[in-house]
């Protein structure tokens, strides 16, 4: 017998695969059609969703891969299967947000690490070229990972506020650069 799973539910398992970040997406996609879904009697009632209809989304949003439900449990499977849908939408430009970052936070993450102050101008000076048309050196980030100079960087998770996951990744990923 197959399961249904609620509005909530079907959210964590798309939030898990890196499909959505925004519980309201779930419903518009059921609203439109694009999940197919029971339609609610009531508000209180809410959606539902068969499994293999959920499974069937998320293969569609899997670019390129097979959907096995099996595999699927494996982290390497799933980092290829998200790196793939954050390339897709990365070449749509489609970002959380920018984070700016400035010469100050970029010297605190540095004297925090302890590297010598020529790392800290080397680390800077590629950081301030960084631009992408603005006034300050910008990071475009989306879910887990930012994009610096074209390369999918992955955010330190050791760190609890997001410009930390930022810095500490980006200053780690150009020190192992320069050696």
């Amino acid at each position: 017998m197959l399961r249904h799973y609620n509005v909530e539910e079907a959210f964590q398992i798309l939030k898990q695969n890196k499909i959505t970040i925004n519980e309201e997406s779930v419903r518009r996609w059921l609203r439109q059609g694009v999940i197919k879904g029971i339609t609610p009697t009531s508000r209180k009632e809410g959606w539902l969703i068969r499994e293999d209809d959920l499974y069937a989304f998320v293969h569609n949003r899997l670019p390129d891969e097979k959907f096995d439900i099996s595999v699927y449990t494996t982290n390497d499977v799933k980092e290829a299967i998200r790196a793939n849908m954050w390339w897709e939408l990365a070449r749509k430009n489609i970002f959380e947000d920018f984070l700016e970052i400035k010469k100050t936070q970029v010297q605190g993450c540095i004297q925090h690490k302890r590297y010598s102050k020529m790392f800290e101008k080397y680390t800077w000076d590629i950081i301030k070229e960084h631009k992408r048309g603005y006034q300050t050196p910008r990071v475009p980030y989306l879910l887990d990972a930012f994009l610096f100079n074209g390369n999918r960087i992955k955010m330190d998770e050791k760190y609890e506020l997001l410009e930390e996951k930022i810095l500490y990744a980006l200053i780690e990923h150009l020190r192992r650069k320069k050696d």
